[in-house]
């Protein structure tokens, strides 16, 4: 709603006045509409500004970013282009660029489900849901976690016989911490019978396995996994369904979500793996979400900005220390009354606050919060990457 009486405010400001202040107006509306994370709302304004003017490098800039988040990588591609062609220092092309070359390679992979799905049942979900897997003939045990990509511990990657890469760049973990990475490529990863080859890998001391007693943590399969298949987390039914993802499956998957009357919402993808979705806290008003399922003892971490406007009464007296992928985090634990992703609706959903900083502030639009595991365990929970929406199925 908030975006479409934006987008309405910017075509009708475009009509009252001269041309290039009009020009002006738009441009500064469709970066409010964009920062506040409405996607299809500045989609509009930017398409307009480009109609009018071809060579707006950041009308383009940002409808390029728009339809990569999308996943829309026909329509991207063009657009990040013609910014780096412009200017060839443009930062943010070039990363845009690389993620968009990162997923077509993705594309090219091989991936196979044998008889077509895959249900793993889940070794435990307490206090998040671990999977047993196969990685390069070796089997172990991953935490399933959509923040994450596919991330080895490094014993575990000698063992699998991963060739590390060093200084491949850094993590940025709860709180805000970082950790440096080193990369590799796993020749094969399978679940169940559901195999992924050649799938790029993260290694890094996770520290997952402090959060278990009596279950080793070799790994984490998370977004980068799943983008290769369609996935449900069913954590009604204590397991992870893997189908072979195709255009055709996506269609008759969403018209089955249709007819058993599941939640489905819009989603986005930034980056390789951070899912947004918009959703509802308290009485904020709605924003968009990163979809972070590897959260322990929490449905929602907050930034700043929510825990002001959702009125959230953070409980100090309870303040503690967890452990993350970049070392210890202080977490401050909370209720809050209300959360809404579309029709789904969860109430007093316990949440934790890290005083220290999170790494939501790395985008360049607005991002409320992370909803995680307290609120996503009520539900099967999919996120179907040809269709880009989410759906969320509550236990029958």
């Amino acid at each position: 709603m908030i975006g479409r009486a934006f987008a309405a405010l910017a075509v009708s400001l475009a009509a009252a006045i001269s041309p290039a202040a009009s020009s002006t107006v738009a441009q500064a509306d469709a970066e409010a509409i964009f920062k506040a994370g409405d996607f299809s709302a500045a989609a509009l304004v930017y398409q307009r500004q480009l109609e009018n003017d071809s060579s707006d490098t950041e009308a383009e800039l940002n409808l390029g970013a728009i339809r990569l988040y999308e996943n829309d990588l026909t329509a991207a591609a063009p657009l990040l282009r013609a910014v780096a062609a412009a200017d060839p220092r443009n930062a943010r092309a070039a990363a845009l660029l690389k993620e968009l070359a990162r997923r077509v390679d993705e594309t090219a992979r091989r991936s196979v489900v044998a008889g077509g799905q895959s249900a793993v049942p889940f070794v435990t979900s307490s206090p998040l849901p671990v999977v047993r897997v196969v990685a390069n003939g070796v089997p172990a045990n991953f935490l399933v976690d959509t923040g994450g990509t596919v991330e080895l511990e490094p014993d575990f990657a000698v063992r699998t016989g991963v060739k590390m890469e060093e200084g491949s760049g850094t993590g940025v973990f709860a709180g805000g911490k970082t950790a440096a990475l080193r990369s590799g490529m796993l020749p094969a990863l399978t679940l169940g019978a559901a195999t992924a080859y050649d799938v790029p890998v993260h290694v890094f001391p996770t520290h997952a396995g402090s959060l278990f007693k009596g279950v080793q943590i070799d790994g984490i399969v998370g977004t980068t996994y799943f983008e290769r298949f369609l996935v449900t987390i069913d954590y009604p039914r204590q397991r992870l369904v893997l189908r072979a993802r195709s255009k055709a499956a996506s269609a008759a998957f969403q018209s089955a979500a249709a007819q058993t009357g599941a939640t489905v919402v819009p989603c986005y993808l930034a980056g390789d793996h951070f899912v947004m979705a918009h959703a509802e806290v308290n009485d904020a008003p709605s924003g968009l979400f990163l979809f972070d399922s590897g959260l322990a003892g929490g449905g929602l971490m907050p930034s700043d900005d929510l825990v002001k406007a959702a009125g959230i009464k953070l409980d100090q007296s309870r303040a503690g220390t967890g452990i993350g992928g970049g070392g210890t985090v202080t977490s401050v634990p909370f209720t809050t009354d209300r959360i809404a992703v579309g029709s789904a609706v969860e109430r007093n959903v316990p949440g934790l606050y890290t005083p220290e900083g999170t790494p939501l502030s790395r985008f360049p639009f607005t991002v409320w919060g992370l909803i995680s595991n307290d609120f996503l365990k009520h539900y099967a929970y999919t996120v179907d990457f040809d269709a880009m929406k989410i759906v969320l199925t509550p236990a029958i």
